[in-house]
């Protein structure tokens, strides 16, 4: 079951992390419709996303996000509806975009450390890569072709 907004929520800060590989990124992400904008290494937050106070083991949250791939020229995006991993308090909430594809969302007042790995943090601990794909592939607007749909729409439930 989903987050639903007619239990008794919390409101939580909310950061997405980029696990992905050097050349893509996650450009814009949303947890439950609340939009985190671009994930990155962990520095921004937006405020606010909302999780119900008790967490419950079946207790899910719908993710969306896009994925530019500044080395082939291509974007997708993608909606996995995703467990939500056991807290005993609402905290920060963490979406981690893992590179094999996978999604993780962590809500805890103590985070997965950006410069290196924290290890009170009880989310993945897999590195937080340092990159600028923007920088590297800066001609990517130039020999892209221009895109205006996703190449790919993913929906696993």
């Amino acid at each position: 079951m989903a987050c639903d907004t007619r239990e008794d929520s919390v409101s939580a800060g909310l950061t997405g992390i980029d696990h992905l590989p050097d050349h893509m990124s996650v450009q814009n992400f949303s947890l439950n419709g609340t939009s985190g904008f671009q994930a990155g290494k962990g520095g921004s937050v937006v405020c606010c996303a909302s999780l119900p106070r008790t967490w419950r083991p079946d207790l899910t949250a719908v993710v969306q996000w896009n994925v530019t791939n500044w080395r082939d020229c291509g974007w997708e995006s993608f909606e996995r509806s995703v467990p939500v991993e056991r807290y005993d308090k609402v905290g920060h909430a963490w979406v981690h975009f893992m590179g094999d594809g996978s999604v993780r969302v962590v809500s805890s007042d103590i985070g997965p450390g950006i410069y290196g790995p924290n290890a009170d943090y009880l989310g993945p601990h897999d590195p937080i890569p340092q990159k600028h794909p923007w920088d590297v592939y800066d001609g990517w607007a130039s020999h892209c072709p221009p895109q205006d749909q996703p190449t790919v729409m993913e929906r696993l439930e």
